[in-house]
């Protein structure tokens, strides 16, 4: 009834006139205090001291209400303050209202100020870290579906005719390999290591067919299934031309999925960021997860190994061979671009590598 001194704030909340620390006239003492909680009226959720008692951190920035109607808002992106709702002890009871809003410096600490907890739904990570074997994991990166601009523009440095730029749609998320598979987890699964040039636990595996490539995937398909793992509906594959350079790409639209387009078709230092290629590899490849990884956290999708895709060569002549996407530590710079997807290869050819798909199957 008045916006100081009201009695309708008697029922549900503790407030400067009921807490001690206004007298009857107003003044100000230093008897104020908090109380246990719960001893006022509940709301009719059952919520107790929503209003008054103490003031509650809320996860939000503070900023300007919207002007139009807003679906599960997240507040302001940034500020200084953060929103404190509820009003205290300390306070009259307008500050007390519902839709009354304070707020603070994250930094603070008073007397009258608390918080309360929610048990809320978070934005949870899909990512997966599969167990091959006792100690050696296989981590898989979510993909979202979406739309992208596939192949490169005519103005693109080391750009071959075939990548007509051209718009792709997945419509169903996938899983996609971190890394490219490493001579361990191809062990783990296949009991042998292919790898014979380059010997090393870390390093990708190579000297590996397509035909090989999908034995590995088809073994971890099956060992998934059995321990119950697999999502519905989802079998380990190789990814297709179009998810491979999607996710390359994890949003760019640059030659490389650091955002940067080549200054050199062989030679170029914006690959020495992100891939081993011809300049930088000494000829060989290198442990996974050295260079840095795209916007989703994919490393080596240029350079180090070549990777087979699902996919047969679109062109009549190469029938039966298959894509090969990425460029290898062998390979000059203009072969490693997000749209350049390399020689194919026939699927008993050996000398490649791979990375895992978690995707949709029939």
């Amino acid at each position: 009834s008045d916006k100081e001194k009201c009695p309708e704030m008697d029922e549900v909340g503790w407030y400067g006139y009921n807490s001690g620390h206004f007298d009857s006239d107003g003044n100000y003492t230093d008897n104020g205090k908090s109380f246990p909680a719960g001893q006022k009226q509940p709301n009719a959720w059952g919520l107790y001291d929503m209003h008054g008692n103490v003031a509650e951190w809320c996860l939000d920035w503070r900023g300007a209400y919207p002007a139009a109607s807003v679906t599960d808002p997240k507040g302001a992106g940034t500020g200084s303050d953060r929103v404190i709702r509820g009003g205290s002890w300390y306070h009259s009871a307008d500050y007390c209202r519902s839709a009354n809003r304070l707020g603070g410096p994250p930094i603070i600490t008073t007397s009258n100020l608390g918080f309360r907890v929610a048990l809320a739904l978070v934005s949870e990570s899909k990512d997966m870290s599969i167990p091959l074997s006792e100690d050696v994991d296989l981590d898989m990166i979510w993909i979202e579906p979406g739309t992208f601009l596939m192949g490169s523009p005519e103005n693109e440095l080391g750009r071959d005719d075939k990548e007509v730029q051209h718009e792709v749609t997945l419509t169903q998320g996938y899983w996609m390999g971190k890394y490219e598979v490493t001579q361990t987890q191809y062990e783990a699964i296949m009991g042998t290591n292919p790898s014979w040039r380059h010997k090393g636990a870390d390093l990708p595996v190579d000297d590996v067919s397509w035909l090989e490539a999908m034995e590995f995937c088809e073994k971890l398909t099956a060992i998934e299934r059995a321990a119950g793992r697999l999502p519905r509906g989802y079998g380990y594959t190789l990814p297709t031309e179009e998810q491979w350079e999607y996710a390359c790409r994890a949003g760019t639209t640059t030659a490389l999925n650091s955002g940067k387009n080549l200054s050199g078709e062989w030679e170029c230092p914006e690959m020495d960021e992100v891939g081993w290629y011809y300049c930088n590899s000494n000829d060989t490849t290198h442990p996974v997860g050295q260079k840095l990884p795209n916007a989703w956290g994919l490393y080596d999708m240029h350079g180090n190994v070549e990777e087979f895709c699902l996919d047969e060569d679109k062109d009549p002549f190469w029938k039966g061979w298959h894509v090969v996407c990425g460029g290898d530590y062998s390979s000059f710079a203009d072969d490693c671009r997000s749209g350049a997807h390399g020689t194919a290869m026939n699927a008993g050819f050996i000398g490649k590598g791979f990375r895992v798909a978690l995707a949709p199957v029939k």
